[in-house]
């Protein structure tokens, strides 16, 4: 097997090990932890008084809602493509963190970034990536290998978020 085939062929194959029906203790489980997003973006379990945040907090914070935003959208895409019900799956988490960090925003009072329009970005630079991972999407090998790029890409910037400030909310949330 070639070596470019090979990470694809591994994404899908764990994917589909995560993909087999739950049973019904596990969908019961997973009921009862469900929170809605407006339940979590009211709740006020922040510690950090909302002025003590810097500007490169904000603009780390702002930057996560789009990206997490971004990774939703291009999720949600792939999975109205090639039904790959992990894509779905993938875009409910990717949900919960964009709640959160809207949490986050709300308790600092900031100005949401996140337009409502899916595949629509308020930051050019966010468009342009969402553009071109949904382009490079054309299979449900390379939308698989997209999405892994996407978690190494989101992942890098929590890890700068969190090693730029000392606000525990922040890192909390981040963690």
């Amino acid at each position: 097997m070639k070596t470019k085939y090979l990470i694809p062929a591994i994404l899908l194959l764990a994917l589909q090990f995560a993909s087999c029906e739950q049973s019904e203790a596990n969908a019961l489980t997973n009921e009862s932890m469900e929170v809605s997003i407006d339940e979590l973006a009211a709740i006020a379990a922040f510690t950090t008084d909302s002025n003590a945040i810097t500007q490169s907090e904000i603009d780390g914070l702002l930057l996560m809602r789009e990206e997490e935003k971004m990774a939703q959208d291009v999720y949600d895409s792939f999975y109205s493509t090639y039904k790959v019900i992990n894509f779905d799956r993938i875009s409910n988490s990717e949900t919960r963190h964009t709640a959160a960090i809207l949490a986050l925003i709300n308790h600092f009072e900031l100005t949401d970034p996140a337009l409502t329009t899916p595949g629509k970005f308020s930051s050019t630079d966010i468009q342009g990536l969402y553009d071109k991972l949904v382009a490079a999407g054309t299979s449900a090998n390379t939308a698989l290998s997209t999405g892994a790029f996407i978690e190494e890409y989101d992942i890098a910037d929590l890890k700068k978020l969190i090693a730029e400030t000392t606000n525990a909310d922040i890192i909390r949330v981040c963690c």
